[in-house]
């Protein structure tokens, strides 16, 4: 993820991202199926498998979408920083538990909470309790990535002293066959996807958001695995419900290991790949940041004197507001430079009220698909970061 975050564009990468959190959440579905019908819990059979299959997706998403709701209609009512934190960190994980207890897919719910906080996190909570929330999510997700890797590697190590000669060499060919099988299967469903697509949707739309084949193959080998793969390694049971050892279980979590690090060598690969798709240079994707900078500055600029008159500004601050604001437009055309958000005005009501507008603007442009999420995050973390200057200058100092 690291290396593509800095080879692909950003456009390429959002895809990536969003197929990842769908393809882990149906693997995860089929994953739970395969094993409960191993180890004696559920029984084959087409009508019942496609019961418990539609029961994952359905509940998981509904139940994601509830505790999503209530998440927000509790952070919209909660102003301290801490408590706001604790509701946002309780979503996901109360999804997962509502999901599971009704045998639903606790994956896909919380993906799918995680996606609708995503989209109500712009205009729910303070600037403060966003800041708070990205700083202790970060560190948390860092901290459960390297956790997990650690527990992967010692059960690697057990499960290497668990296999003999004649498994491991199975093992390792087992390896290099799934590896070759997964990375082949993504690439051609990427194509034949595509071309299905393009058969039945022929809107002017649809053909915008083609791209080419050499795209598709840097997609097939950067797509994104390892977490997911290693917590489904180490969730296999150790023994059936008769109390047998689960069959093969050592090799399962060897050869996971094994895929897991070949199919992460893509990325010493990946750099001549992209030079050979001849793909947009990451560094070009600044015309939505740009933009966005231009449309907030019109937006406070056109909202000046609401603002103004809303908070009882005199005259002279309003005529230094609006020679700053089209400098800071001249500037923007002149240079490209987003040199706009660090000013620091005397009046404070004034500033915070154009920030109100400059944040509802940034949503309106992301609602109308204008600038991606990505987009959104940056700037709005701007926003909040000039908002606590004048709220909270304490907390940025």
């Amino acid at each position: 993820m690291g290396v593509g975050a800095r080879l692909l564009p950003r456009r390429n990468l959002m895809v990536l991202k969003a197929e990842g959190l769908v393809n882990d959440g149906t693997a995860l579905v089929v994953y739970g199926l395969a094993v409960g019908v191993t180890v004696g819990e559920e029984h084959l059979g087409v009508l019942h498998v496609s019961w418990l299959f539609a029961l994952s997706y359905v509940g998981g998403v509904a139940a994601g979408g509830l505790v999503a709701w209530l998440g927000v209609l509790v952070r919209r009512r909660v102003s301290d920083p801490l408590s706001a934190n604790l509701v946002f960190l309780l979503i996901p994980f109360g999804s997962y538990l509502l999901a599971e207890s009704t045998g639903s897919s606790g994956v896909l719910a919380a993906v799918t909470a995680g996606l609708v906080i995503s989209q109500t996190s712009p205009t729910t909570g303070s600037a403060e309790a966003r800041r708070q929330i990205v700083a202790s999510w970060s560190l948390g997700t860092f901290l459960l990535n390297g956790a997990l890797f650690v527990l992967v590697g010692i059960e690697a190590q057990s499960a290497v002293r668990g296999l003999t000669g004649t498994t491991l060499a199975r093992g390792l060919a087992m390896v290099v066959v799934v590896a070759l099988v997964l990375s082949g299967t993504r690439i051609a469903f990427l194509f034949v996807s595509a071309y299905l697509i393009r058969a039945v949707d022929r809107r002017p739309q649809q053909r915008a958001r083609r791209v080419s084949g050499r795209a598709r193959i840097v997609s097939g080998l950067a797509g994104f695995r390892g977490a997911v793969s290693l917590a489904a390694a180490l969730a296999v049971p150790v023994t059936l419900d008769s109390g047998e050892p689960f069959p093969d279980r050592d090799l399962i979590v060897f050869v996971t290991f094994g895929v897991i690090v070949v199919t992460l060598l893509h990325g010493l690969v990946l750099p001549g790949v992209v030079r050979w798709a001849r793909l947009p240079d990451p560094a070009a994707d600044g015309a939505e940041e740009r933009l966005a900078h231009e449309t907030l500055l019109r937006t406070a600029l056109a909202a000046l004197p609401e603002a103004a008159a809303e908070v009882g500004a005199d005259g002279e601050l309003v005529d230094r507001y609006r020679l700053e604001l089209e400098a800071a437009l001249a500037d923007l055309a002149a240079s490209g430079s987003p040199d706009a958000f660090g000013r620091d005005p005397r009046d404070t009501a004034l500033h915070l009220a154009l920030l109100v507008r400059k944040r509802a603007a940034l949503v309106r442009l992301r609602a109308e698909h204008r600038i991606d999420d990505t987009v959104l995050v940056a700037l709005e973390t701007r926003l909040d970061i000039e908002e606590l200057r004048l709220t909270h200058p304490e907390a940025v100092d």
